[in-house]
């Protein structure tokens, strides 16, 4: 059940960001659906500066202030993308791809993050990979008989100890 609907706010949250360039031609534009004005400034209030993959806890602090105050999961997920659009959209220094890169992240981690917090006692965490490191990542999993992520993380829990 929690999966089902972990897919569908997925699904969701990056159907938001159909519309970027990364889905579609033509400029950098946040969903068309904007936040009430109240509500608006009370998720970018919410929200931490600069970089929001930098500072989980207050990415979590978010959600679950937004949670607290009755708000379902997916309307979560869809006022935190539709308050952070904008910020993306002002960094006049990024290209329309990367503006779209950066939402569409965003709306996987905050997607991921508002499922996890109910119940986990784990972090999620984003790395990118170079594709030739990941063709190998994938190549050591299937050897093992895990998932490439079920890999990673024992290999790094390992190189930890």
């Amino acid at each position: 059940m929690i999966r089902a609907r972990h897919l569908l706010a997925t699904a969701f949250g990056l159907a938001l960001c159909a519309g970027t360039p990364a889905h579609a031609a033509g400029p950098f534009a946040c969903p068309t659906k904007p936040l009430e004005a109240a509500q608006a400034a009370k998720v970018k209030a919410l929200l931490p500066t600069g970089d929001a993959f930098e500072n989980v806890e207050s990415l979590n602090a978010a959600v679950n202030t937004l949670k607290a105050q009755g708000a379902n999961p997916v309307l979560v997920i869809d006022s935190l993308i539709a308050a952070y659009c904008p910020l993306v959209a002002g960094q006049s220094e990024l290209s329309d791809q990367q503006k779209s890169v950066r939402v569409t992240r965003f709306a996987a981690r905050i997607t991921r993050t508002v499922f996890a917090i109910d119940g986990a006692d784990e972090i999620i965490l984003d790395v990118a990979f170079p594709p030739l490191v990941v063709d190998a990542i994938n190549a050591k999993a299937r050897a093992a008989g895990v998932s490439p992520e079920a890999w990673i993380q024992s290999t790094v829990s390992a190189a930890l100890k």
